[in-house]
C-alpha cells in the first residue's frame, strides 16, 4: 500500500477532533520562521480532512445525497455541488482511495440529473461542459466505457452551440469570451477531456475555431488601445483576472497552437499587463485602469495572473 494511500485509510478511522486539531496545528505554524519546513504528509493529511469536511457539508450531511424534485441543486464546479466531485476526483488521484471516486461518480450523476434545465452556460466551472467532462474522466478511471461515452456524446452535443466559433464580425452571438461563462471555459473544458482522454479526444478541426473566435473577440476589443492587443469585456468592465478577464482567457490560449501572429498578440498583452504592476506591491489591477490595489486572489489580482505567467513560462521560448 502507497503512503498517500496510507494516510487516507487512517484519515477515514480519525473522528472530527482530531481532523481540527491537525488542522489548528497547521494554521498556527510560524510561516515567517527561517528554518520552517513542514512534511509532506502533514499537508496530506490537512488537505484529506478538509476534502471529508467538504463532503460532510455538501453531500452525506447535508441534503445533497438525498436530492429530491423539490431540492435546488446548484450543478456547477464553482459554487455547487460539482466542486465536491471535483475535490474527491482530485484526492482519488493523489490516493487512490476508490470511495472518493465513488462518490465522485455519485454526485456527478445528480448534477448531470438537473443540467440541461439549470445551465444554460458551456464553461467548465459554471456549465455543462464541465459536468459533462468530468462525468466522462470519472467513467473512465472506473472502466466504464458506455458511461464514458455517453457523457462524451453529451459534451460533443454542447460544443454544437451555435456561438461558440462565432467572432466579432458577426456579432458573437452575445456569448462571453471568459473563462467563467464564456468560450475559453468550454474550452477548458475540452482540454481537461484531451488531458485525462488522450489528446485527439476533441480534435482541433472543433476546437480551433472557438480559439480563432476567442482572438479575434480580444483584437475588437482591444481597438481603442493599440498597447494592448488583447482586451475583453464583461458586462461591460475589462477585467483583468483570471475568472472573468485577461488573465484566464491568456492562460486557455496557451495551450493551443498558435500562429506566429496570434503569440505575439498574447505576448503583447502578457507585456502590458506586466508593465501595469502597481509598483508597491507587485500586484496587478482587478480592472483596465482600476487603481485600487486590494485583491489578491485567484479571481482578481497576481494569484490568476501567477499562473498564466507560469503557462507562458512553458510555452513561449523568448523572453516575454
Amino acid at each position: 500500500m502507497s503512503p498517500a494511500v496510507e494516510f487516507a485509510s487512517q484519515e477515514s478511522h480519525e473522528d472530527g477532533d482530531n481532523n481540527n486539531e491537525r488542522l489548528d496545528f497547521i494554521l498556527h505554524m510560524d510561516l515567517t520562521a527561517a528554518n520552517f519546513s513542514l512534511p509532506n504528509e502533514s499537508f496530506l493529511k490537512a488537505a484529506i480532512s478538509l476534502k471529508d469536511q467538504v463532503v460532510e457539508m455538501t453531500w452525506t450531511g447535508g441534503r445533497g445525497s438525498s436530492v429530491g424534485t423539490d431540492t435546488v441543486v446548484d450543478p456547477t464546479v464553482y459554487s455547487g455541488l460539482l466542486g465536491t466531485a471535483f475535490t474527491c476526483l482530485r484526492s482519488y488521484e493523489v490516493t487512490g482511495n476508490q470511495k472518493d471516486l465513488l462518490l465522485c461518480s455519485e454526485i456527478v450523476d445528480t448534477c448531470a440529473a438537473v443540467a440541461p434545465a439549470s445551465s444554460r452556460h458551456v464553461t467548465f466551472l459554471c456549465g455543462r461542459g464541465g459536468i459533462y467532462a468530468l462525468g466522462a474522466v470519472v467513467a473512465n478511471y472506473k472502466g466504464d466505457q458506455r458511461r464514458r461515452d455517453l457523457f462524451l456524446n453529451l459534451f460533443l452535443e454542447v460544443a454544437q452551440e451555435r456561438a461558440l466559433p462565432i467572432g466579432p464580425e458577426e456579432g458573437g452571438f452575445g456569448m462571453s469570451y471568459d473563462l467563467m461563462y464564456g468560450r475559453a471555459g468550454f474550452l477548458w473544458s475540452a482540454l481537461f477531456l484531451n488531458q485525462h482522454l488522450g489528446e485527439g479526444t476533441l480534435p482541433s478541426d472543433l476546437l480551433l475555431p472557438v480559439v480563432d473566435a476567442v482572438l479575434a473577440g480580444g483584437r475588437a476589443g482591444s481597438s481603442d488601445n493599440p498597447a494592448c492587443p488583447l482586451m475583453y469585456r464583461w458586462h461591460g468592465t475589462r477585467y483583468w483576472g483570471a475568472a472573468n478577464g485577461l488573465a484566464g482567457v491568456l492562460q486557455v490560449l496557451l495551450h493551443f497552437p498558435l500562429s506566429k501572429e496570434d503569440a505575439e498578440d498574447v505576448k503583447g498583452t502578457l507585456r502590458y499587463m506586466m508593465s501595469k504592476r502597481f509598483l508597491r506591491s507587485g500586484n496587478y489591477p482587478s480592472s483596465e485602469g482600476n487603481p485600487r490595489d486590494k485583491l489578491v486572489q485567484w479571481s482578481h489580482g497576481a494569484t490568476g495572473m501567477a499562473i498564466t505567467l507560469c503557462k507562458a513560462s512553458q510555452v513561449i521560448i523568448n523572453k516575454v
